[in-house]
Parts: structure tokens; C-alpha cells; sequence
């Protein structure tokens, strides 16, 4: 049995050609067949051709959908009967919709640029109020050109060394904090000099070629506009509220006609044919394979036959994972490094459960531990974001390792009262910033990770054996050599350092340290013998010799480096009572409000950083440290046309 992954089942259709759509569209509406390439199930398949190429109704679906999503039309699924809908009736609904949707769109962009183009004339041209003169008249000037705009202060200042140029000369209208509004005139025959000079100080220029009137006549104008363009925005809202109440539901069964029609033919596009008969392969979940059985059964001339997902390994079944509620929300983080493969462990509940005592472990504070769980019920209910689902278990266990580190939002003796009432102590069992508990700290970090390390193997070893990788599962250094070794050499440092116990006999040495060694140096041919293959001899047994000796060495150093890394478990729980002590130093140089603003945004810097640390290196232990030990990833997901969420 495959823990935490769905049985799933392989199905064949075969029938005549002319029965194919009607499959198809029985299939669809089960919403749990996934089609696959028959071509990858059959050996010989020099007759069969694909039934088809392209989906005729992606073009229209697009069309409709991207009409839709520009106007934030929402549609609600609907059951409708396709065949009381034809080809024609469709796509001609589709497309007058579309162009009625694109005509308020382009509508209400046209308004609104033109509104924003009133205000910004307006707000441009009251910067040169006070110039008694026409603008229109300007441009008509038959000796000199105008040129209105806005120049940095920093450039007025440099007119000066154009003083000895009778044409360079600015004339401000109104000026703000990093501007002068004003124009400046030149004749017309050394209008492109001064146009360079000007450029050179960074005029900005502003085109008055189109408006008439004085600054003030056409601002007023441009106000007299705008009102009622924001009544014909207004009219046009009212329109296309009226089209939607009476579109809704016709949206809504044409949209679900398109959808079905695509996803039909995604199956009718994955079928081959040869002669007049066709073959359609898929998947189905356990359970759901009656359905489709009970379907077709009423389909004259066509047959079904099942198989096993374990039975068809060879063609990589999909993936469907089944964890409990209290596990599931880790699946965002196994989906991330990548779905296991049907024969494979899950590790979402080994990785629900190692993670969250990790967090717990590294961000042991009560106050902090319940705003995260406020936070992740926030992201989970109202933001619908996965990451939710995965804050609120480990801010529990943030909660409950700062009961027992005693720490609320800092605070390191507020809860020895409780200690006193359930345990008879005088203060809290752990203080972490005893010089003492934090070697005791180091230690029990380092202890983890060796604990996690030797899971790790053993859970490689049973997934190779379930895969049937010998070599892997006996002579891997993921294997029982690597377990024997590596567990035999953390045995005996503990024994010498801890207990005084010396266990390094040459006895020890051969057979738990130097034989593994030997095994795991030696796993490929030893692999290909213990398989029984003939061709286990290495090529060339030098060239094997010095490549695995450098492979070997980097594998003792992944076992070091590997155990090494959870170190930073007992940094994060010393690096959390050094930052609030910081904060409450600072605190304590002030007083009053001062005192409770440190005290309130430190606490909340402090949870906001170390959540963000802690959640990475935790995930980096999970999947750099653990994952590459025992798990592959390589697996594909179950993905039904038409599949209804659960």
C-alpha cells in the first residue's frame, strides 16, 4: 500500500471511430478521467494516427475568456446539455458578446483618457495664468515662436551665462517647489539654436498648439468638459450594468458550453485510430473507475479494460495525494520540491511533523507564537493563500516551546508564577542565556540533526527496496552501508566524548566503519551482482577507482556537513533571546510612551524577521539535509479534464 497517495487505475477504450465524440463527452462529464498518449502504452504502433492535431475551440474560449477578465466578469459553472447547442449558435454568440464587452471597454478607456487629459490641460495651462495673451495667437505668429513649458530652478539660475545672447531669455509665469512655468520667444531664424540651449538646461516642453482662448478661458473650458464626460462614464455604467443582468446566465452556459466543448476534444485529441476503430488510454482514481465503466457501458461497440497503477510503473501513473486535514496544508511545500512518483513515500506528513517542531523549537516564544497563529488563520480564511495552512501548527509549536523556554514577546521570568503553581520551580527550567544550557543548547541541535539524518536513510533504504533498487537500498550511502557507518562512527564520538566509553577496537573499525566504507566504494558492481546482471564489471577498474574515491570523500563530508547544518536550530533559539534583549535594553534607555513604542514595534520586528528566517532555514533543512537523502520528486500529478474541486 502507498501511504498518503491515491490507488489509481489505468484505463483503455477502444470503439469505432464514429462513437469517439460520444466517449469523449461521457468522459468529460465524469470529471475524473486523465487522458494519456496511447502511443507510450502500445508496442506496436506503425497503424495508429492521431485522431487530431488542434483543438478548433481554444481560439474562441480565448477570445470569450480575455473579453471576460478585461471586464472582471466572473462566471459560475453551469450543467448544460451540449447537444442542444450547435457549432454555429456558439461561436456566434461568442463573438457578438466579445464585441459588445470590447465596445465598453474601448468605451470607457476612450472617456477616461479624455477626462485625464482635460485635467491634465487644465492643471498645465494654470501654471501660466496671469499671460494676457490668446494661446491660439501664439502659434500664428509669423517672425518669432513661443514655447511654452517648465524648467528646473537650478537651470534658471544658469540663463545667466547666456546673458550676452539677446535671444536666450526666459519668462516666468509661476514657479513650485522644483519648477519654473513660463515661455520663452526667439525669432524664427535662430529658433533651432535657442531650441538647443534650451534642451541643454532641460525645458520641458508643453504643446499649446491646439488650444485657444486665454490660460484662464480655456481652463474654465476644460472644467465646463469634464462633468459631462463623467456622465456619459456614468451612462455608459449604466448600460453595461443592464447588459450584464441580462447576459449572466447566458454568459455563464456559453462559457461552460466552450470549457466542456475544449475539454472534449483535449480527449477526443489524445485518441489514435487505425482503420475504423480508435483507442483512447487514461487514468482514474480508485473508486471513481466504476463511474466511467457505468458511463460507457451504455455505448454500443465500445469496450474498457483496467489495470493497476502498479501494474503500468513503466508508464509513470500520476499522483494524487490524500492527506489528512491536519497534514494536507504541507502539501505546498512537497509540491514544491516535486510530487513523489507512484511507488514512492509521501513525505508531506514527515514533513509536517518535523517542520513544525523545528519552527517550534527555533521561534519558542508564547506571544509571538499566538500572533502567528492569528496570521496564518488570517492568510487562510480571508487571504486564501496556502501558506496559511502551514503558520497555524507552527505557531502552536511556538506557543508551546515558549512555554518552556518561559518567554512571552521577550519577557523571560513573566510565567515563573506558572512554573512555581505546576511544578514547584522557583524559575523557568531552561534560561538560554546561561552560558551552561547553551552548550547544552549546541548539543541537542547537533542531536537532531543526527536523528533526522539516520530517519532519513532509513526511509531511503525502505523506498529503495519498494522500488527495488538494491543497490541503492544495500550499498548506497543512503543505504544499509551508510546507515551502518554513519550511525557506528556518531556512536562511538558520543561514547568517547560524553560517556568516556572507548569503542574504536580494530574489531569496530574493520567491521562497522571500514566495511560499509568498502560496500559503498564498491555499490555499482556490487549492485549489478546482487541483480544478477552479467555486464557488473567496471570498464575500466582504474578510472572507477579514482572517481569513486573522490565521490566517497564528498560523501564523508555531506554526512559532516549535513549533521553540521542543524546547528542553526540552537543559533535561532539563542540569536531570538539576544534580539529581544536588545530591544529591551533600548527600551529601558527611555521611558513612558517611549518605553511601550520600542517595546511594541521591536516585539513586532522581531516576529516578522525571524517568522521569514525561521520558515526558510527550516524548509532549507527540510530539503537540502533530509529530502536529497530519501527522496526523488520526479513524480507528475493527477490532473482530470474537467475536474471538479474537493
Amino acid at each position: 500500500d502507498i501511504v498518503a497517495i491515491a490507488k489509481i487505475k489505468c484505463i483503455r477504450v477502444i470503439g469505432f471511430l464514429d462513437k469517439l465524440y460520444e466517449v469523449a463527452e461521457k468522459l468529460n462529464n465524469t470529471h475524473s478521467f486523465q487522458p494519456d498518449d496511447p502511443f507510450r502504452f502500445y508496442s506496436n504502433t506503425q497503424k495508429f494516427l492521431p485522431v487530431q492535431s488542434s483543438n478548433p475551440y481554444d481560439a474562441v474560449f480565448e477570445e470569450f475568456r480575455d473579453a471576460l477578465e478585461t471586464n472582471n466578469i466572473k462566471c459560475k459553472p453551469c450543467s448544460v446539455l451540449m447537444s442542444d447547442y450547435s457549432e454555429e449558435q456558439i461561436k456566434d454568440y461568442v463573438v457578438r458578446t466579445s464585441e459588445k464587452l470590447v465596445y465598453f471597454t474601448e468605451k470607457r478607456k476612450e472617456i477616461n483618457e479624455h477626462i485625464s487629459e482635460c485635467r491634465s490641460n487644465a492643471e498645465n495651462v494654470s501654471h501660466f495664468f496671469g499671460l494676457d495673451v490668446e494661446l491660439n495667437q501664439v502659434n500664428e505668429c509669423s517672425y518669432i515662436k513661443a514655447n511654452f513649458g517648465r524648467m528646473p530652478k537650478d537651470s534658471f539660475e544658469k540663463l545667466k551665462a547666456y546673458e550676452d545672447n539677446p535671444f536666450v531669455i526666459f519668462f516666468p509665469c509661476s514657479s513650485d517647489d522644483e519648477y519654473y512655468w513660463g515661455m520663452y520667444v526667439s525669432p524664427i531664424a535662430n529658433s533651432d539654436d535657442i531650441d538647443r540651449i534650451f534642451s541643454g538646461l532641460y525645458f520641458e516642453r508643453f504643446e499649446v498648439g491646439t488650444l485657444s482662448g486665454t490660460p484662464e478661458q480655456y481652463c474654465e473650458e476644460q472644467k465646463k468638459i469634464i462633468p459631462k464626460l463623467e456622465a456619459e462614464l456614468e451612462k455608459l455604467g449604466d448600460e453595461y450594468d443592464a447588459f450584464l443582468r441580462s447576459e449572466q446566465n447566458n454568459i455563464n452556459i456559453y462559457y461552460s458550453l466552450l470549457q466542456n466543448l475544449r475539454q472534449v476534444y483535449e480527449i477526443t485529441g489524445k485518441a489514435v485510430y487505425y482503420n475504423n476503430s480508435f483507442v483512447l488510454v487514461g487514468w482514474v482514481t480508485d473508486g471513481k473507475h466504476q463511474g466511467i465503466i457505468d458511463a460507457l457501458s451504455g455505448i454500443e461497440s465500445v469496450e474498457c479494460s483496467l489495470s493497476d497503477g502498479k501494474d503500468e510503473l513503466k508508464h509513470s501513473p500520476p499522483v494524487k495525494l490524500k492527506n489528512n486535514p491536519l497534514t494536507r496544508g504541507f502539501e505546498f511545500y512537497t509540491q514544491m520540491y516535486g510530487l513523489p512518483n507512484y511507488r514512492e513515500f509521501d513525505p508531506t506528513a514527515f514533513v509536517a511533523i518535523v517542520y513544525t517542531i523545528l519552527f517550534g523549537i527555533m521561534f519558542g516564544d508564547v506571544g509571538h507564537g499566538l500572533m502567528i497563529v492569528i496570521a496564518g488563520i488570517i492568510m487562510k480564511k480571508c487571504l486564501k493563500m496556502p501558506i496559511g495552512s502551514i503558520l497555524i501548527p507552527c505557531g502552536i509549536s511556538g506557543t508551546v516551546f515558549g512555554f518552556v523556554y518561559g518567554s512571552v514577546c521577550g519577557y523571560e521570568d513573566v510565567l515563573n508564577p506558572l512554573y512555581k503553581v505546576l511544578f514547584g520551580l522557583d524559575e523557568k527550567p531552561i534560561s538560554v542565556m546561561e552560558p551552561a544550557m547553551t552548550n547544552n543548547i549546541i548539543y541537542f541541535a547537533v542531536g537532531i540533526g543526527i536523528v533526522l539524518v539516520t530517519l532519513a536513510i532509513i526511509l531511503n533504504i525502505i523506498t529503495s527496496f519498494k522500488l527495488s533498487n538494491v543497490e541503492e537500498a544495500v550499498f548506497g550511502n543512503n543505504g544499509v552501508s551508510g546507515l551502518v557507518f554513519y550511525v557506528s562512527v556518531v556512536a562511538a564520538l558520543v561514547l568517547q566524548m560524553f560517556l568516556g566509553i572507548k569503542v574504536l577496537s580494530p574489531l569496530y573499525v574493520i567491521v562497522l566503519i571500514a566495511i560499509p566504507l568498502l560496500l559503498m566504494f564498491l555499490k555499482e558492481p556490487l549492485g549489478k551482482l546482487a541483480e544478477g546482471k552479467k555486464d557488473w564489471k567496471p570498464a575500466k577498474w582504474g578510472e572507477y577507482c579514482v572517481q569513486n574515491f573522490f565521490e566517497l570523500f564528498e560523501v564523508l563530508l555531506s554526512y559532516v556537513t549535513n549533521t553540521m547544518s542543524f546547528l542553526r536550530v540552537g543559533a535561532f533559539v539563542l540569536v531570538h533571546a539576544g534580539m529581544m534583549e536588545v530591544v529591551f535594553t533600548l527600551a529601558n534607555m527611555t521611558s513612558g510612551v517611549g518605553y511601550v513604542a520600542i517595546v511594541v514595534f521591536g516585539n513586532l520586528f522581531v516576529m516578522a524577521l525571524e517568522a521569514l528566517l525561521v520558515c526558510i532555514q527550516v524548509l532549507r533543512l527540510e530539503f537540502y539535509e533530509m529530502f536529497g537523502r530519501f527522496y526523488r520528486g520526479d513524480g507528475r500529478a493527477y490532473s482530470p479534464v474537467n475536474a471538479v474541486s474537493e
